[in-house]
This record gives structure tokens, C-alpha cells and sequence, in this order.
């Protein structure tokens, strides 16, 4: 008898520890699911007084993953001059976008501040190349 008495109290001690790490796993999972994805979605900000950057993304192709790899890479620096924007082809957006334009997956267009497509891309891109394709397309030093 005091065998059980003893097991008891520790089962019983269990729960509260067990629930506390389910609630705060469960507002890790909330957290980190609401956090930004990254790159904008938001096709509306083209000619809106910035210039931009679209990435006709397609999660099915190496390259296209590479040149958003490129586009995190210099955006920072280009921070309040430069709008980088994912049309992913796989939604009705994105796809909607590529056809009204032309574009196929991995194209890489960049659009003056008034809305105009200055730039066309398809060649792979490394942070360094997408560098200099920026500040010669938006004549940046």
C-alpha cells in the first residue's frame, strides 16, 4: 500500500508538466505559422511610385529557387528602393499575373517606380549578378 501511495502523487505530478508543454508547444506552432513568409505576394505595389522586382516563382524548378535565394541575398540593401516580389505560378495570382504579361516560370522582371517593365530576365542569378542588374537596370551607384 504505501508502494501506491507513493507512484500516485508522482502520476499526478506529471499532468500539470505535460499540459504546460503541450500549451506552450501548441503557441510555438501559432507563432511561427503567422510569422511573414518572406518575400511580398502583393502585385498592386507595382507602379505606385517604386521601382520592383517580380520573381515568376515556381517551387517545381531549381532555378527559380536559386534566384530567390539571390533576391534574399542583396534585398536588404536595396530596402525602401526597391519592392521584391514573388508571383508564385502556382496560384491563381501568380499564374494570372505570368499570362497577362507573357512571362513563364523564372522570369524575373523589373518594373520602373511608374509601372513600366524595364528589365526581363531568365538567366540564373547569384546575389553578385542580381547586384548589377539592379543598379544598372534602376541606374543605382
Amino acid at each position: 500500500m504505501p508502494t501506491s501511495k507513493n507512484s500516485s502523487p508522482n502520476k499526478k505530478s506529471i499532468w500539470p508538466k505535460l499540459i504546460t508543454f503541450s500549451l506552450i508547444l501548441i503557441f510555438i506552432v501559432v507563432a511561427v505559422s503567422l510569422l511573414p513568409r518572406g518575400f511580398s505576394q502583393d502585385l498592386s505595389v507595382i507602379g505606385q511610385g517604386a521601382n520592383a522586382v517580380v520573381l515568376v516563382h515556381d517551387s517545381n524548378v531549381v532555378q527559380s529557387a536559386d534566384t530567390m535565394v539571390a533576391m534574399n541575398a542583396v534585398r536588404d540593401d536595396y530596402e525602401g528602393r526597391v519592392a521584391f516580389i514573388v508571383a508564385d505560378i502556382n496560384t491563381p495570382e501568380g499564374r494570372q499575373f505570368a499570362n497577362t504579361h507573357g512571362f513563364g516560370p523564372v522570369a524575373l522582371a523589373f518594373f520602373g517606380a511608374n509601372g513600366d517593365r524595364l528589365q526581363l530576365l531568365y538567366s540564373e542569378q547569384t546575389g553578385e549578378s542580381l547586384r548589377k542588374n539592379l543598379n544598372s537596370t534602376f541606374n543605382y551607384n
